[in-house]
């Protein structure tokens, strides 16, 4: 029972995506710069700066979202495999004298 009690600590999430592993690249965010309240164009154009940078980092922690839920299904595969092979044996050792971190 030690192990299922290991399996479920591994697990940090529910798995539902089989998504093939992808890039989640970080969006580069805006320049730090106060709009100018007498340049309408450039004001706009630092907006719409903002805009883009919400938009994307909403992709990228979506993708980041996918790309836990394949690792998390992809380690509870592998360790229910192990566990159904080596029964008993499937233990991890450590030398680490500090806490196993959550």
């Amino acid at each position: 029972m030690k192990r299922w009690v290991l399996a479920l600590g591994i697990t940090l999430g529910a798995a539902g995506s089989t998504a093939a592993q992808e890039a989640c690249l970080r969006p580069v965010p805006p320049e730090e710069v106060k709009p100018p309240a007498d340049d309408r164009e450039f004001r706009d154009f630092l907006n719409q700066e903002y805009q883009a940078y919400l938009l994307a980092m909403q992709d990228y922690l979506n993708c980041l979202g996918r790309e836990h839920e394949s690792a998390t299904k992809e380690v509870n595969q592998i360790m229910a495999r192990w566990m159904l092979w080596f029964g008993d044996d499937a233990k991890i050792y450590s030398d680490s004298r500090e806490p196993a971190r959550p």
